[in-house]
């Protein structure tokens, strides 16, 4: 399990980028979207607000995206 906090100060834990994209959704209200919906959603606002591009093609590498560009940070990474 690994937590991870927002840009924001949302604290999520997550054991595989997909569950974080899920708690992402959750913590911004937007479960009605479908996953890729909310991906193209959040990688169109880090373009517009940034000018940074996230590859919205699977959840590693948006989520690796994310870290990359600050909107998530790595807090704890728990084993087992």
């Amino acid at each position: 399990m690994t937590i991870y906090v927002t840009r924001e100060g949302d604290k999520l834990a997550a054991d595989s980028p997909l569950e974080l994209v899920e708690k992402l959704q959750q913590c911004q209200g937007r479960m009605a979207e479908t996953r890729q919906d909310f991906m193209t959603r959040l990688a169109a606002q880090m373009v517009a607000s940034q000018g940074v591009t996230v590859p919205i093609t699977d959840p590693e590498n948006f989520i690796a995206e994310l870290i990359h560009n600050d909107f998530l940070s790595v807090v704890d990474s728990i084993d087992g």
